[in-house]
């Protein structure tokens, strides 16, 4: 079988040649293990971290390891009392085509409950994506029918879901903030967002004047930094804010990120910024998945994917993320 290992620890961007590709035998399952064939495998901006070790819930990656990654993959050989072959589970697989899975609670490995649904969904609206988006949504900013929302990285894996979940929490006014004339087409025609504004263009805060004139009740952040700051210059009393990424200082020294000056408008509007981890909302994803399959059967949320082919993309999938050319949820589907 194909695996993808480490081959160096990146600096700066990603690249093609941090990356090894390595055929190893198909592992067999030991006691109380399973075997799982990879289908689907998701590719997000985090990646990179795991990469430069720069995370608390991973593991160390070190050169010659296989690369960290979920995905969705169906039990072939069970050893194991919790999962019986032919099962379809979404957990921690890495790069490559057949996985050795145990009972163990750092896999975060759960079953897929809506099996009329595609799989791909795994990946996207039912995982981890999909979970964030309805944790920001609605555990964190308790979207409220009126609430005027704003989502920033709004075409992203996350962002392409967020505004669904808003407006089937009843929102009012949805603006999403994207890059790019085909992103921001996205947006309206594909994303369910009312207005979608292009960071790319000049203008970008006098358009957040211009369509908040009665200020911002909620927003879904992914970007971080500047923008950030310029939102909390225009939020109203009581707005809540869910702090899920800061993508634009993903890639600069901490002596380079952004010194806010609107912080004290939180307290002066009795606004809330909460950060949270989709991993910290285990004991809920059963209850997610229901929720969110049944809004994808209703019409009320549209996955939006983006997928390569076979494992030999992975590497181009992940490089190209951060060259803002996803719309959606980025996978590659390595095998039926």
């Amino acid at each position: 079988m194909k695996q993808w290992v480490v081959a160096k620890h990146p600096k700066g961007l990603v690249k093609h040649t941090d990356f090894r590709l390595a055929e190893v035998p198909v592992p067999i399952p030991g006691d109380g293990e399973v075997l799982v064939k990879t289908l689907y495998l998701g590719v997000a901006p985090v990646m990179l971290r795991y990469m430069t070790n720069e995370t608390s819930f991973e593991r160390p990656l070190r050169i010659g390891d296989v690369m960290i990654g979920r995905g969705v993959g169906t039990v072939i050989e069970s050893n194991s009392p919790a999962f019986k072959k032919g099962e379809l589970i979404q957990t921690k697989l890495g790069w490559r085509e057949y996985s050795i899975i145990k009972d163990d609670p750092y896999y975060m490995t759960y079953k897929m409950q809506s099996k009329d649904l595609s799989p791909s969904f795994g990946v996207g609206a039912l995982g981890m994506n999909g979970f964030t988006a309805l944790i920001g949504m609605q555990d964190i900013c308790k979207v409220k029918a009126g609430d005027n929302v704003l989502v920033s990285g709004a075409a992203g894996s996350v962002g392409s879901m967020a505004g669904y979940v808003a407006k089937a929490l009843g929102c009012g006014k949805l603006v999403g903030i994207a890059g790019g004339a085909e992103k921001c087409g996205l947006l309206l025609d594909k994303l369910g967002y009312d207005i979608a504004l292009d960071y790319k263009q000049p203008g970008l805060y006098e358009k957040l004047d211009a369509h908040f004139s009665d200020g911002i009740d909620v927003f879904f952040d992914n970007v971080g930094g500047i923008l950030l700051d310029e939102v909390l210059g225009r939020i109203n009393r009581r707005a809540r804010i869910a702090i899920c990424g800061r993508i634009s200082e993903y890639l600069i020294p901490p002596e380079e990120y952004h010194r806010p000056r609107n912080l004290y408008r939180i307290g002066l509007k009795d606004a809330k910024m909460e950060g949270f981890f989709v991993y910290d909302y285990q004991e809920h994803y059963a209850h997610y998945e229901l929720q969110l399959a049944q809004w994808i059967r209703e019409g009320k949320l549209i996955p939006l994917e983006d997928i390569g082919h076979g494992l030999d993309a992975m590497p181009e999938a992940l490089i190209s993320l951060y060259n803002g050319t996803n719309g959606g949820t980025r996978m590659v589907k390595v095998a039926p």
